[in-house]
């Protein structure tokens, strides 16, 4: 008997769907009423030492209110979704000696620690700017996650967290041929949606329709799909990924409290935390 299974993620759902947003400027208030409005969750990357910094600059060759949202309003304004690192001041980490780079990334992660309550464990590269040292640094940081900015245009999971790779930037010409092809996809899965940007761009071009489009489309499937932070996916496939197997594949153990599912033949099961399973002959 080929007791060849896949992951599924929590509920049984083989889609979820996830997004990463970069610096937390004031534009990010719309964007999180815009992920609440539909049930959505998101991850948003913040700079410590920039925050409620105002003025306008020109990025991209377009002037744009690039002020940072305030200390006072983040815990209320992230409500329900994850907040990440940054690095302190965006500084570009490669460009750093290690010491200098090790600091930009401990000071954000504590001081947004302190600031929120809750456990700073992931990191959008600044600049998209990183390497194999950089990686040590920020797992010697605490650090369990990190987003790059080179889109991969499917829907496939990292080997290596410390380098995941985004599905498709929101302005990405393909963004609703990926979301169609991956809300109709019948194959196995695990697949992720994976989508980041910067909420000023809205701002700059007026195109905030862009999002709610992808928004409103995604919402027809959400029976489907789980709708999730970076940490709560990176958390889930760990404790996969930590699932003992009998040495005939027959007989599942999880070690976690996290229940967890997955497919074979077809047919889906969930091993509760703590509990083993015989799959069928």
């Amino acid at each position: 008997m080929d007791y060849e299974i896949s992951m599924l993620f929590p509920e049984g759902k083989r889609k979820a769907l996830t997004f990463s947003y970069d610096d937390g400027t004031i534009h990010d208030r719309r964007l999180a009423a815009l992920l609440n409005e539909y049930g959505m969750k998101g991850t948003f990357n913040l700079n410590y030492g920039l925050l409620g910094k105002g003025g306008m600059e020109t990025v991209n060759g377009i002037e744009t209110d690039f002020s940072r949202v305030e200390a006072e309003e983040v815990r209320c304004l992230y409500q329900g979704h994850e907040i990440a690192s940054h690095a302190y001041s965006h500084a570009s980490l490669t460009g750093l000696p290690k010491n200098m780079a090790a600091t930009e990334v401990l000071k954000d992660r504590y001081n947004l620690e302190q600031l929120t309550g809750e456990l700073i464990r992931g990191f959008a590269y600044p600049y998209g700017a990183y390497n194999s040292q950089i990686e040590e640094i920020l797992d010697a940081c605490g650090i369990e996650y990190a987003r790059t900015v080179e889109s991969t245009g499917d829907f496939s999971l990292p080997e290596d967290f410390l380098a995941w790779h985004p599905t498709c930037h929101h302005e990405d010409e393909r963004l609703m041929a990926l979301a169609e092809k991956f809300c109709r996809e019948e194959k196995d899965g695990p697949f992720v949606f994976y989508l980041w940007g910067h909420s000023y761009e809205f701002a700059q071009k007026n195109n905030w329709e862009l999002m709610e489009s992808f928004l409103k489309y995604m919402a027809q499937y959400k029976e489907d799909i789980w709708c999730a932070t970076n940490i709560e996916i990176l958390d889930y496939v760990k404790a996969y990924r930590e699932l003992k197997r009998s040495t005939d594949g027959k007989i599942l153990m999880n070690p976690n409290a996290t229940p967890l599912y997955v497919a074979m033949n077809g047919r889906k099961y969930c091993i509760h935390g703590n509990e083993k399973l015989e799959l069928p002959s």
